[in-house]
């Protein structure tokens, strides 16, 4: 083999493994970009009579939430367990054991002791 033949020989030897790792390296890269696109929310209004339209807002407070279902699930599992002659202890209940929230689990209670002693009298 002369120099000539060995110099091309490695040339297009390097050329490929460097196109081989150019194609790795870009290939790798375009499987991982992913594009979310925000949602279009159109609402739509009357075009006639505009001023008729309710015009109305729904305020969503999780902790008043909490406090209200809480409340209603102790008061209803306090009045079942006086019904039932079971002892005055509202962490028998799994709502008031697994609950994550305090304000859940103080509304509860509190709701539990009135059931309490509204059945018993």
């Amino acid at each position: 083999m002369t120099f000539n033949q060995t110099k091309k020989v490695l040339t297009r030897t390097l050329l490929a493994v460097l196109l081989l790792f150019g194609v790795w390296s870009t290939s790798a890269g375009a499987q991982v970009r992913v594009v979310h696109r925000p949602r279009v929310v159109v609402v739509q209004r009357p075009f006639f009579f505009p001023r008729f339209y309710p015009r109305y807002t729904t305020v969503y407070d999780p902790i008043a939430y909490q406090r209200e279902q809480g409340y209603s699930d102790g008061l209803s599992r306090g009045k079942s367990d006086a019904k039932h002659g079971k002892p005055n202890d509202p962490s028998s209940h799994k709502h008031y054991r697994n609950s994550e929230s305090i304000t859940y689990r103080d509304a509860f209670a509190e709701g539990y002791a009135d059931g309490y002693n509204r059945q018993l009298g």
